[in-house]
């Protein structure tokens, strides 16, 4: 169930193409053009975060002493909720899968107000977010290729993107912008949601999660920073001296993901008790369903 992504290329030729890459490292969809979205992106308060892409909408609430995470897909024709957790204190209490289903009316997922803000109304609770980080959706691209001159630049690119997927009692979702992390499951026998904050430098990554929901025979958990808002847009400074060669390093900003190498197309890295492994995704790579602009820090 982790989220994986796809790396290529040997030293010599990625001696040859940095020039060429430095380049495009500010704002990358190669030569296809952007698709406009205008509340593409990631928007909070304190005690909601909601993700937009061009087809889908993931929304984390805390309600009264509830915490909840839904899923939408989204198209010209309806809006349909394809899963929804609620945990009350630290067990599940609502565990929903239903891909086909409309969501109703009442539904208001995204509405931009004068002041910048947006307005959804979900489950009759009207909430206006504040824009964390905006999102540019665009059509598949070819993204960097391996280089020990830039793999934070790389990781930080291949992490970008939706993947989807549904079956029968199951169904994942993961999204990846240039600044956070979303991951939403819902099986038989897992319920994991969650919301984070995601940084590469050259020495590897930091990871600072502010919403966490996760059931299953190891763990139950259900977690949401007080200020949410002030939690999602707190900008992570990475600090090089806190990686470590032997495995990550929990910290006060987060957990810390030590670069290993490169090992073909794959960026491989020290997780918490296991190598993590990202890869390179290429253009006409299925399992990406949706494609995001690529802007360097």
């Amino acid at each position: 169930m982790r989220t994986t992504y796809y790396v290529k290329r040997t030293l010599e030729v990625a001696v040859l193409s940095a020039i060429a890459v430095i380049s495009c490292l500010t704002i990358s969809c190669g030569t296809h053009s952007v698709v406009s979205t205008e509340t593409a992106g990631v928007w909070a308060d304190a005690d909601c975060e909601f993700v937009r892409t061009g087809r889908f909408a993931l929304c984390f609430e805390r309600a009264g002493g509830e915490l909840s995470s839904s899923l939408y897909m989204i198209d010209r024709r309806d809006t349909l909720l394809v899963g929804r957790a609620v945990f009350a204190g630290d067990s599940v209490a609502v565990r929903e899968v239903s891909p086909g289903i409309s969501a109703g009316d009442g539904l208001d997922l995204g509405t931009l107000q004068q002041d910048g803000r947006l307005r959804i109304s979900v489950g009759g609770r009207e909430r206006l977010l504040t824009r964390v980080e905006k999102v540019e959706m665009c059509a598949p691209y070819e993204m960097l290729e391996a280089s020990p001159l830039m793999p934070g630049a790389c990781m930080q690119q291949w992490c970008t993107g939706v993947k989807y997927v549904s079956e029968k009692g199951a169904v994942g979702f993961e999204c990846g912008t240039n600044r956070h992390s979303y991951v939403f499951y819902i099986t038989p026998d897992m319920v994991y949601c969650r919301a984070a904050r995601l940084r590469f430098s050259d020495r590897g990554g930091l990871f600072a999660q502010n919403i966490r929901l996760m059931s299953n025979a190891a763990e139950r958990t259900a977690y949401m920073v007080e200020d949410n808002l002030a939690g999602s847009s707190a900008p992570l400074t990475v600090d090089d001296s806190k990686f470590s060669p032997d495995g990550c390093v929990f910290d006060s900003d987060g957990i810390y993901w030590s670069f290993i190498g490169f090992d073909g197309d794959v960026a491989v890295l020290n997780g918490c008790g296991e190598t993590y492994r990202f890869a390179r995704p290429d253009a006409d790579d299925n399992d990406l369903i949706e494609w995001i602009a690529f802007e360097r820090y």
